[in-house]
């Protein structure tokens, strides 16, 4: 059974392999898995941090609701304050002596009807306020409407208010639980104060000024923040002392103090309590060092996590479905064309080249079988063309050999010619014998393509000593060659052609004397001109025209190899073929005037003969 199976899952494995399609298949699939999961677990992740982004949320309706309110609330106060410190009647206060009762009564009143009051009438949360000279004078005004009320013993020395205070000259502020007021039965009660004290000098000895507010005001602002069925707001002191809660039983009580240290690192942030599982996000009051605290329980909050997860799993399922099936179109569109193009070249390999893949489309695929038909229908080219690249090689090796014995036959010809002229003292018939030699075993030569330029003017001169014999007195010749050139590398067989050429077109055609120049120097920096110039008729613009025609076409290998004279294309082609990364090499021809005469210049890269 276990062997059975084992097969059957080897042959599965070994299907899929040997299966493009299932390939793309299986291979898209798991991306998509792989992606779905991803997505699915980041989603999860996602939904378990929510809890931050509602952290958030809840963090700034607090900066809104509440340190806006706190702050605006604050401001008034210290406006207030600073109102009445810069006061002339405070400043004429301070002037007064310990004892003086009728001026301290007298200027409390007008602080009262002008500054005070009409600040109390708006802001009933301000208790009292303390006005207190180091030579012992104190007046103390009461808010009378308040249920609290500040015990009539009460002593600006004798409290501990003077030693918190440092001798900055600015505004301090401290929250406090007091014991020193009263309730409306005469009753001492405690209740979470917020006192400005400001140390100031307006004689020798410092005044100080005291206005004690209360924070019952603070819990209006804490009820406004809605947080949930089970969420809570509190206010704190930055050493945790409760000041203000919507439980009236948590004022004057201490948070935990790992909580407290927590929120000192950062003034404002969020952190997650796992021992009551609620989210904790607080913000702080900078200007009495105060801590706004939200506590959020997590069942709250719970209910979008579920709806996330929820959403993420139906559109994970719906869109793993959704690209399972596009996966199977998508990869049976792309492996059908490909199996087309398999099969093609499975016949390919087996000699057939006259099959081509009619595959359809504009993508990869189709390009690729585009290409394919391409490099078929330059195979098949390449194949006749190399047939008949093989009959032409097996034509050059044959005329090859043929040319060698005929040399051989010409050579050991010339020898007893020249031998027999010796004899009889025919010393021309002898020069010409000799010069011919020296013509024929300088072509017959196929090893070397490359022979110097002093080489090749000296084959010009072996030539020119058979004319001077054949045609005596008729031609004249003259060589200008420079120095600087002679050893430079030239193609074998390219300038004779044109001495020829001269003497045939511009002697025997007309009969008449011919003077033939034949020079060579730099061109061009990098190029090597020979310039042959006869004084003939002359060539006509027609025929001129018709070949730099021919000139400037470019010609296949197997019709050169069909130019059976080594006339002007010949070495044309020769020399494009040769030098074919320099563009000016190759023939040039030009007429010398309008009475005649006619220039070919043969131009080739200056390179040394290695």
């Amino acid at each position: 059974m276990h062997a059975k199976k084992a097969r059957e899952a080897n042959y599965l494995f070994s299907y899929i392999r040997s299966s493009l399609q299932w390939k793309l298949i299986l291979m898209i699939s798991c991306i998509v898995i792989l992606v779905v999961v991803t997505i699915g677990s980041f989603s999860y992740y996602k939904s378990a941090r929510a809890i931050e982004s509602d952290a958030q949320r809840f963090s700034n309706q607090i900066l809104k609701q509440a340190t806006l309110n706190l702050t605006r609330y604050i401001n008034d106060n210290e406006q207030f304050f600073q109102t009445l410190v810069i006061s002339q009647d405070f400043q004429d206060w301070t002037r007064i002596n310990q004892g003086d009762t009728y001026r301290n009564y007298s200027k409390l009143k007008d602080m009262e009807n002008r500054i005070i009051n009409p600040y109390i009438s708006f802001h009933k949360e301000t208790l009292s306020i303390v006005l207190y000279n180091e030579n012992g004078n104190q007046i103390v005004y009461r808010n009378e409407t308040r249920d609290a009320v500040l015990e009539t013993e009460y002593s600006f020395a004798a409290s501990n208010m003077k030693d918190k205070i440092t001798d900055t000259g600015r505004i301090q502020s401290f929250v406090n639980l007091r014991a020193d007021y009263k309730n409306s039965n005469g009753q001492k009660i405690q209740l979470p104060i917020l006192t400005y004290v400001q140390k100031l000098y307006y004689s020798d000895q410092p005044v100080y000024l005291a206005v004690d507010i209360s924070l019952m005001p603070t819990q209006q602002i804490l009820n406004e923040i809605e947080l949930g069925r089970n969420g809570q707001a509190l206010i704190t002191t930055a050493e945790g002392n409760v000041i203000s809660a919507p439980d009236l039983h948590m004022i004057n009580t201490k948070l935990a103090h790992p909580m407290m240290e927590a929120m000192k690192k950062n003034p404002s942030g969020y952190m997650y309590n796992q021992d009551h599982t609620q989210m904790i996000v607080y913000q702080s009051i900078p200007k009495v060092d105060w801590r706004v605290i939200v506590f959020v329980p997590y069942e709250d909050l719970a209910q979008r996590i579920i709806e996330i997860r929820n959403w993420t799993i139906a559109i994970a399922s719906l869109s793993l479905l959704s690209a399972i099936v596009l996966v199977y179109l998508v990869s049976h569109s792309i492996t059908k064309r490909i199996k087309l193009l398999r099969r093609t070249i499975s016949t390919t390999k087996l000699g057939r080249f006259d099959i081509r893949p009619d595959v359809k489309g504009t993508d990869e695929v189709a390009d690729l079988a585009e290409s394919y038909n391409l490099l078929l229908d330059r195979i098949d080219a390449s194949i006749h063309l190399l047939a008949e690249s093989k009959m032409v090689q097996q034509q050059a090796v044959l005329s090859a050999l043929q040319s060698q014995i005929n040399s051989h036959f010409l050579y050991n010809a010339l020898e007893s010619i020249n031998a027999m002229a010796n004899l009889a003292g025919h010393q021309q018939i002898r020069k010409s014998t000799i010069a011919l030699s020296n013509m024929l075993r300088y072509t017959s030569n196929y090893k070397d393509s490359l022979v110097t330029l002093e080489e090749e003017i000296r084959h010009i001169r072996d030539y020119i000593q058979i004319m001077d014999n054949l045609y005596p007195n008729e031609l004249t010749f003259h060589f200008d060659i420079d120095p600087e050139v002679a050893q430079s590398a030239c193609l074998k067989a390219c300038i004779q052609p044109f001495v020829e050429n001269c003497i045939k077109h511009g002697y025997e055609m007309t009969g008449e004397n011919l003077q033939v120049r034949i020079s060579a120097y730099q061109w061009e920096n990098d190029y090597i001109r020979v310039d042959i110039v006869d004084d003939g008729s002359g060539i006509s613009l027609g025929k001129l025209s018709e070949i730099r025609e021919a000139l400037s076409q470019v010609r296949p290998e197997q019709e050169f190899l069909q130019l059976l004279r080594i006339g002007m294309l010949n070495v044309h082609y020769r020399l494009k073929t040769f030098y074919p990364h320099h563009a000016h090499a190759g023939i040039m021809v030009e007429r010398v005037s309008d009475k005649g005469g006619t220039q070919v210049s043969v131009i080739f890269p200056n390179q040394v003969k290695e």
